[in-house]
């Protein structure tokens, strides 16, 4: 219907400008004399490049967008080039060319620098950049370029927009953690969680004589060019800790901080080697279970780039009964730690040792009394509480490991 509307518009405007035509010529012919055939001719180039304009085939035009990276941070600045290509040069005077996007927050963050005015005459090609600064978090889609040409005096207005679709992901900050096994708060009477050992093969320690089975690439070629004889590198033995890290997928004024500890854990445990496992509850709950190689986890910080809050009321983690499988300490990251939630989520991990919950707050000074009370209650029945704040990333865990 838009597109009907539009065409009936402009055939509107093209049969007003034929009538001017008419009208000028009937008033020359009948009235005479030298102003009324100067009239006729000033305004016979103007008629007939607005109607040649209207025929100009402006879904010729070729649109592009060139963005240099699809995935930044949060926070980043974003660079954006469109180029307009066309095959037929003919004279477009006042052009208007939009990067359209798909999301208000971008086309709010964008300030009009996504539109570029021009006079494009018979230039076949057109290009301008623009920037996008503090990128906010998340899949943000570009969808189209809109193309609007217009005459002289505004009697034939075209608009087209050609459909050039790119998906831009921010990933959420990270904040480098002071990474310490959170088995070490349990002392006396606790249960402790069982280690995988991993040889780190970036540094040898030592060598020994070649066994059956020892892999071909831990061989000591130069002692075996000296000597002779196969031996195979000694490595250092490193324990693994096995994580559950649960993220509160509801919505929460600190919902930003929830997912930038999350990622944070999540990053910090890999690079230690720990086995960990990831868990979005939000309206659907994402499982993530062993994380061992850079893709799974990578698979897991693009969950965590589209992640949007759930309303409170929808989040549901009792859904799963397969993750009987998955063992060590289960990591709660929430802003709102009330007891159905956390009974519900430790529920999901049957098989963890232990629960520790992180309760992300805007400053800590300004915790009010429902909070305090729901702080209480966590801690009464045996789970390790943590408030923190932005500023408190980097120490979170070691200070949980010496509480």
């Amino acid at each position: 219907m838009k597109k009907g509307g539009t065409w009936f518009s402009l055939t509107g405007r093209l049969l007003f400008i034929i009538g001017l035509f008419i009208a000028s010529y009937v008033f020359a012919m009948f009235q005479g004399g030298k102003v009324s055939w100067t009239i006729f001719y000033v305004m016979t180039p103007f008629l007939l490049y607005s109607v040649a304009l209207f025929f100009y085939p402006l879904p010729a035009l070729k649109a592009m967008r060139t963005i240099r990276t699809k995935t930044i941070g949060k926070g980043e600045r974003l660079s954006v080039t469109v180029s307009i290509h066309r095959q037929i040069p003919f004279p477009l005077l006042y052009t208007v060319i939009t990067d359209k996007w798909s999301e208000p927050v971008m086309e709010k963050k964008a300030d009009d620098a996504n539109k570029h005015f021009s006079i494009l005459g018979f230039r076949r090609t057109v290009e301008f950049s623009y920037e996008i600064e503090h990128v906010p978090r998340g899949e943000h889609i570009a969808e189209g370029v809109e193309i609007e040409v217009s005459d002289f005096f505004g009697w034939i207005r075209k608009r087209v927009v050609h459909e050039v679709k790119d998906t831009i992901l921010v990933y959420p900050n990270t904040t480098p953690m002071h990474y310490a096994s959170l088995d070490s708060q349990f002392d006396s009477g606790a249960h402790i969680a069982p280690y995988s050992l991993i040889k780190d093969t970036t540094m040898a320690t030592g060598v020994r004589d070649y066994q059956a089975g020892d892999r071909v690439t831990w061989i000591h070629w130069k002692s075996f060019a000296r000597t002779q004889t196969l031996m195979t590198k000694e490595f250092e033995d490193r324990q693994s800790e096995d994580l559950i890290v649960l993220i509160d997928g509801r919505e929460s004024e600190v919902f930003e901080g929830k997912v930038e500890l999350a990622a944070s854990i999540l990053e910090e445990a890999a690079a230690h080697h720990a086995t960990v496992s990831f868990i979005s509850a939000g309206e659907k709950t994402k499982i993530f279970p062993f994380i061992h190689s850079a893709d799974q986890l990578h698979t897991a910080f693009v969950h965590l780039a589209k992640i949007t809050p759930a309303p409170f009321s929808s989040v549901s983690v009792l859904e799963s009964s397969t993750l009987g499988t998955l063992s060590g300490s289960l990591v709660i990251v929430t802003g709102n730690p009330d007891w159905s939630f956390i009974q519900s989520a430790s529920a999901l991990a049957p098989s963890a040792k232990r629960i520790i919950c992180f309760v992300v707050v805007e400053q800590e000074n300004n915790i009010q009394s429902e909070l305090y009370e729901q702080l209480r209650l966590a801690k009464s029945k045996g789970i390790k509480t943590h408030v923190v704040n932005r500023s408190q990333f980097y120490d979170a865990l070691r200070e949980v490991s010496n509480g």
